[in-house]
């Protein structure tokens, strides 16, 4: 028996195959699986459910297809339009066939600002077939029965706002992407020979370019810096506690050495100030899609591409909530319903910890302030059955979100912090000590835990000098992590949750970066892309840019300004940068050509 009576004749579309059979599961009960070009649906007589594979149209130029120096300016205006994407007319096909047997559509795409456009493409193509198919948008979370239940039970329309967000992104990203990416491919083709010419592709993004102008920074400043730098190391020897070490790094040998002889000189050492103090650390807020990239990077090492392809799985198999949100409040979440779940997880660490929670009279979140009103942050649905996990990355992750949320309802840690201020002669040095007074958090989050480190020291303690080395070391460039990038990119507003590991992903594919040892590493190339474009176009390569742009999306998105007033500005400013381009376009393309020969 069906767990929720649809109407009669109506068609339930979804983001991805495996969600279709969920809502199968839960809305029809008993099914029959049938195929339509190669497509699973699942049916209970006149109710039709199935799944697409994300955006199925595509924007395109409807003209000037071919590369050409003498057309690029043109693209400016060329007519766009929407055209379906290679390997999706199955699923037009697929739509317009069950659209013209149903009365009614179910729009369960997911809730938010693409999820909405893809939306848009699928009740447009319905309606190419079924004029007078009536549509509902269903928003939803996760696949937990009770919430998509309800979602059915009270649907919605479509938000054409989101859907014009979208599009107008899609036509800015498309024309400057094009434009640019054809602009600086065919001029330095013209320098290139042979079969290189007829490969090379130089790509440029509105997100991808700045993107790879923060990976390319601190190679630029370590560019300019010293490139060598001296390093003292002291050992001294308490009568009571043993060897302390101090380190103590000087830009110039003159420098270090006048600091060596004053050391064996003096020959102790004498603590001059001692301080301890408390220092509260407080648990993490909630995940939304850049704090669960970032985290997955930096704590298990995985690539933000892969933890989002693994986090959409979990959500698609009903384990978490849907991983692509800005939010950090747990606004509609029954905390208390996934707390009871969790007290059956298979480790005993955190059933432990959930019943606790439970047991407390008052549970309270540590809430951010973000809110995208479109869905919760990141939070387990339910507890995986013995051996559902299939691999060790999907275990880490799932069990990384289970403790996360654990996390942010138990208390702050507590620290006891100290600080000795060694003087020998003049040479002033720091030694710091800690220790966790209480766990807290740290109990279920073993992440953050920092290394304790005992300062038994005082004030007024002498020290022997029993050690000096003084060593000349190269400075190496600094690179970014993967999580380092991320935290800039969300702060410099460049990408969207959907799209900031593709920009990632996209410039190392474009031999841009490579990724070596959990470092993002700029390769010749990019380099010299980054700094001839912030030599002769810096607008090109503008961090803050991408901001403002999504800023005036947002407008869109809010009803304050048309898709063709923020298109139009927009492609203003890019048009400025397109022909200062050109009047330098021989000596950016000769430049760049060097690093592709």
């Amino acid at each position: 028996m069906p767990f929720l009576m649809l109407p009669p004749r109506s068609l339930v579309v979804a983001e991805k195959n495996k969600v279709a059979k969920a809502l199968a599961n839960i809305l029809l009960g008993h099914y029959r699986i049938m195929k339509y070009r190669g497509i699973p649906i699942y049916s209970n007589r006149d109710v039709w459910i199935f799944g697409v594979q994300g955006h199925i149209l595509e924007l395109d130029f409807a003209e000037f297809k071919e590369w050409s120096l003498s057309t690029i300016e043109r693209l400016f205006n060329a007519r766009v339009q929407y055209y379906v994407r290679d390997g999706m007319q199955k699923y037009v096909a697929t739509i317009k066939r069950f659209a013209s047997l149903s009365h009614t559509i179910y729009l369960a795409l997911d809730n938010d600002v693409e999820g909405e456009h893809i939306a848009w493409e699928v009740l447009r193509i319905a309606k190419s077939a079924n004029p007078h198919i009536i549509p509902y948008r269903v928003r939803f979370s996760s696949l937990d029965p009770e919430e998509l239940i309800e979602a059915f039970k009270r649907p919605d329309q479509i938000n054409w706002n989101w859907v014009e967000k979208s599009a107008t992104r899609q036509e800015v990203d498309l024309r400057t992407g094009v434009i640019f990416t054809r602009l600086l491919t065919l001029s330095i083709r013209r320098h290139v020979r042979g079969r290189k010419a007829r490969s090379l592709l130089i790509s440029y993004g509105p997100c991808q370019t700045p993107t790879l102008r923060l990976i390319v920074e601190p190679y630029l400043k370590w560019e300019q810096g010293e490139k060598y730098q001296y390093k003292l190391k002291v050992v001294l020897l308490h009568p009571l506690y043993g060897e302390f070490t101090i380190t103590k790094t000087y830009k110039k040998f003159e420098e270090a050495t006048k600091a060596r002889d004053e050391i064996l000189r003096s020959k102790f050492a004498k603590v001059v100030n001692f301080k301890v103090w408390q220092d509260e650390k407080k648990p993490p807020i909630p995940l939304d899609s850049y704090e669960y990239a970032s985290r997955v990077a930096r704590f298990l090492g995985i690539p933000s591409k892969v933890a989002m392809s693994i986090a959409e799985d979990l959500y698609r198999r009903g384990l978490i909530s849907y991983p692509r949100t800005e939010t950090q409040r747990y606004r509609g979440v029954k905390i208390k319903k996934i707390l009871h779940k969790l007290t059956a997880h298979h480790q005993y660490e955190i059933s432990r910890i959930a019943k606790r929670l439970l047991e407390a009279s008052h549970i309270a979140p540590r809430e951010g302030k973000r809110d995208d009103k479109a869905h919760p942050p990141i939070h387990p649905i339910r507890v995986p059955k013995k051996g559902e996990l299939r691999d060790n990355r999907e275990i880490k992750i799932y069990d990384l979100i289970v403790r996360h949320f654990l996390a942010t309802l138990m208390p702050s840690a507590l620290l006891e912090r100290s600080k000795a201020l060694v003087k020998i002669g003049s040479i002033e040095a720091e030694l710091s000590g800690l220790r966790i007074l209480r766990r807290g958090y740290l109990e279920i989050y073993p992440y953050e835990i920092p290394q304790e480190k005992e300062l038994p020291l005082r004030k007024g303690d002498v020290l022997r000098v029993i050690r000096v080395s003084l060593a000349k070391e190269k400075i190496k460039p600094r690179y970014l992590s993967e999580s380092e990038l991320i935290k800039l990119m969300r702060a410099k507003g460049i990408g969207t949750d959907s799209t900031m590991h593709e920009h990632i992903h996209t410039n190392i594919a474009r031999g841009y970066v490579i990724r070596r040892k959990g470092k993002l590493i700029p390769t010749p190339l990019g380099i010299n892309l980054i700094k001839t474009l912030l030599d002769l176009t810096p607008e090109l390569a503008d961090v803050d840019l991408r901001s403002k742009m999504e800023q005036a999306f947002s407008l869109v998105a809010e009803g304050m300004k048309t898709k063709k007033e923020v298109v139009s500005e927009i492609l203003s400013k890019y048009r400025e940068a397109f022909n200062k381009v050109m009047d330098r376009l021989d000596l950016i393309s000769r430049t760049l050509a060097t690093y592709v020969r």
